[in-house]
Formats: structure tokens, C-alpha cells, sequence
């Protein structure tokens, strides 16, 4: 009895623990067909769409071959306007001095050699009266030194004395260099110094004047506002050129050099109005905050555009030349944001491959690398090999 009963227990554990060996067996043979789908994985073979002979009547997919072409390099870039060298002045004080007349306000138009303010200043009277005795005193020794050399030659006077008469008169001549550079350091003009000597009644108010013709975009200062000396008064733009810096990848730089022609639009017109112009220089190193190449244009102004301020796009063509493969938009996919194409490997057989693309034209894709030339690439029934792509009809290598 004890003995069938032994015998009974030990048929139950065993028959319990092949029950639990086939579970586990299960849960094994479970975990390990679990896995990426075939359409998701990266490796090569899943980037081949391999045709049935049916998909093959049904799609008729056509292909055209990838052919390269030498064209000049074309590089599209951010700009921003900024006024060009000697087309911008800040106009400021030599003195200091009180504001007594302003004859130009901010937007007004002034020719060069125009007088934007006149100054009332103690100092400048000072510098002018110290030209005037010095100017007197010129006059004074040359008529002295005519009448020495007169008696000298008529053996009245001595040597000597037409000597120290030619000392005095350099000193005299020198005081007047001397206290005319004075005036002309404070922007004073010829013809100004010249009426001061012929005058009888002298102002002391210095007429500051307009260095280049152009607009006044600012003014700093107001009629009776004393100032002091270096201080600046308004600031004036010749609009009618500007330079329009731009800002390329340093890849893209290496193929640039001046006289390179380009087209400046405006930023949100990319099919409007183009201005043309040519590189005038590049500059060596990177921008420092925008770690670019800096490329410098001077552009005359057509109706008062572009304006200083104002960001622009460029487009630069290069006398650079490279290869460049065009394809035909209609073979151009994206595979999330990565464009891609379905190339040709066999009569059924299409590889998806992604490539990098310069420029989308309204026919033609320029493609910068991802294909060669060659190369068949599929140009309709793209998107159903995008769709196939997707699922398990891919190709085993």
C-alpha cells in the first residue's frame, strides 16, 4: 500500500515538472519572434523593394538614367545692409561752444561743403584773433623787409640788419602757418579764413560743416544746447550705395572670390526683383558670431533699396565650376524629413537611398552626393515603392 502510494506521488512530479519545461519552452520560442519589423530594421537589405512579377505589370515603372553636368556653383546665403565706407559721417564739434543755428534737421538732404550748424564759441574767437595779429604781423615784417633790402641796396643800411629783418619776418610768417592750421583743424574754409582778414566786424561763430552729401538720419543736439569739444551732433547717410555684407558656410567660401556676380533679394520674395552686384571682397577669417565668411558688396540703390538695416538673401554665382547631377522632381521622396529616391538595381529590383540636395527646381532636383552617374532612378509610381518600402515585400540580399 505504502508503496503504491510513494509511486503515485512521484508520477504527479514528474508529470508536473515536464508541464512546466514545455511552458518555459513556449515563453521561450514567444520572446524570441519578437522583434523589429523587417520594414524597420536599417541594415541594406531592407532598403531593397523587390518587385512580384504581378506589382511588376501592374506599376510599369519608369526610369531615366543619372546624368551629370558642369555648372557654375550657385550658393544661397543670408545678407544684411549696412551703410558702405565714406557713405556715412557722424558730424561732431572740434569745440566747445553753444548751438546757435541749426540749417539741417534728421531727413533733410545736404550737399557737401553745406553748413549743418553754426557754433558760437569763445575759443574759436580766441584762435581767430591770434590769426589775425599773427597775419598783421606777417604784413608788417614783409614791408619791413622790402625797405632793408631797399636801403641795402642803396648801401644805407647794413647786412646785418637785412639779416635780422629776414629773421623777424620767418618768425611772423611761421606764427601765421602756424595759427591758420589751427583754423583749418577746426574744419574753418579758405574762403572763410580769407573774409576774416578783409572784414571789419568778425562774429566768433564757426560754421560746421557737412563732410558728405547725403540725408540726415539723426540729430543729437538742439538750438541753444551748449556742447563740449568731440561731442556729436548728427549723423548723415549717402543712401545711394550700400554694403550689403554676406554670410557663408566656410565649405561654401572656398569656392567664392571677388568679382564673383550675385543677385540680392529681398527675404521674402524668393521669385521678386533682383538687384545685381559683384563681390567686392572676402573677408580671411570667420565671423566671429556667426562663424561664417564674411563677403562684401557694394551696391548702388535702385528707388532708395536696399536700405541700410535691412536683411537680404543672396545669391552668388561662382566662377567656380563643379559637377552637378540633376534629376527629375518627380523622382524625389521623403522618408521623414530625409529626401530620398528609389535607384534602379535590377529589373525588379529598387534600392531606397537617401541623398542630399542643393537646390529644388521647378523640373530638375540638383543633387549634391547620394548618386552616381549612371544610375537608373525610378520617376513614377514613387510613392507606391514608398509604400512597399514600408511593409515586408523587401528583398533579402
Amino acid at each position: 500500500m505504502n508503496r503504491n502510494v510513494q509511486f503515485f506521488f512521484s508520477a504527479l512530479i514528474l508529470i508536473a515538472a515536464s508541464c512546466s519545461s514545455n511552458k518555459n519552452q513556449e515563453h521561450i520560442t514567444v520572446q524570441e519572434q519578437v522583434g523589429v519589423p523587417p520594414s524597420l530594421q536599417d541594415s541594406k537589405e531592407n532598403l531593397l523593394v523587390k518587385l512580384t512579377s504581378q506589382q511588376q505589370n501592374e506599376l510599369r515603372i519608369e526610369t531615366v538614367p543619372v546624368t551629370t553636368n558642369v555648372e557654375d556653383y550657385v550658393v544661397f546665403a543670408p545678407g544684411v545692409v549696412f551703410p558702405a565706407p565714406n557713405h556715412a559721417s557722424i558730424i561732431s564739434t572740434p569745440i566747445d561752444g553753444q548751438i546757435r543755428e541749426i540749417n539741417k534737421n534728421e531727413g533733410d538732404w545736404v550737399r557737401k561743403g553745406e553748413a549743418l550748424f553754426h557754433l558760437q564759441s569763445l575759443e574759436y574767437g580766441n584762435l581767430v584773433s591770434e590769426y589775425l595779429q599773427a597775419f598783421a604781423e606777417e604784413q608788417f615784417q614783409t614791408n619791413r623787409l622790402k625797405r632793408i633790402k631797399q636801403l641795402v641796396e642803396e648801401t644805407i643800411s647794413s647786412v646785418s640788419e637785412l639779416e635780422r629783418a629776414n629773421a623777424e619776418y620767418e618768425r611772423a610768417s611761421a606764427s601765421v602757418r602756424a595759427a591758420y592750421a589751427k583754423l583749418k583743424a577746426l574744419g574753418v574754409l579758405d574762403d572763410e579764413i580769407k573774409a576774416l582778414t578783409t572784414s571789419d566786424k568778425f562774429d566768433p561763430v564757426l560754421h560746421i560743416h557737412a563732410p558728405i552729401s547725403g540725408i540726415v538720419e539723426k540729430s543729437f543736439v538742439e538750438l541753444g544746447q551748449s556742447v563740449n569739444a568731440l561731442e556729436n551732433l548728427s549723423r548723415i547717410l549717402d543712401t545711394r550705395v550700400v554694403l550689403v555684407r554676406g554670410y557663408v558656410s566656410p565649405d561654401d567660401a572656398r569656392l567664392i572670390n571677388t568679382g564673383d556676380s550675385i543677385f540680392i533679394m529681398r527675404r521674402d520674395e524668393t521669385f521678386g526683383a533682383k538687384t545685381g552686384a559683384i563681390i567686392s571682397s572676402v573677408n580671411p577669417g570667420l565671423d566671429e558670431n556667426s562663424r561664417s565668411v564674411v563677403v562684401n558688396i557694394l551696391v548702388s540703390t535702385l528707388e532708395n533699396w536696399p536700405r541700410p538695416g535691412e536683411n537680404v538673401r543672396l545669391q552668388i554665382v561662382s566662377s567656380s565650376q563643379k559637377e552637378i547631377i540633376a534629376i527629375p522632381t518627380e523622382a524625389l521622396a521623403y522618408d521623414g524629413n530625409q529626401p530620398v529616391v528609389f535607384v534602379q538595381q535590377s529589373e525588379n529590383v529598387f534600392e531606397k537611398r537617401t541623398i542630399r540636395i542643393i537646390e529644388i527646381g521647378p523640373r530638375f532636383i540638383f543633387v549634391e552626393s547620394g548618386l552616381k552617374e549612371g544610375e537608373k532612378v525610378a520617376i513614377s509610381k514613387v510613392f507606391s515603392l514608398k509604400a512597399l518600402s514600408r511593409y515586408d515585400i523587401i528583398a533579402e540580399e
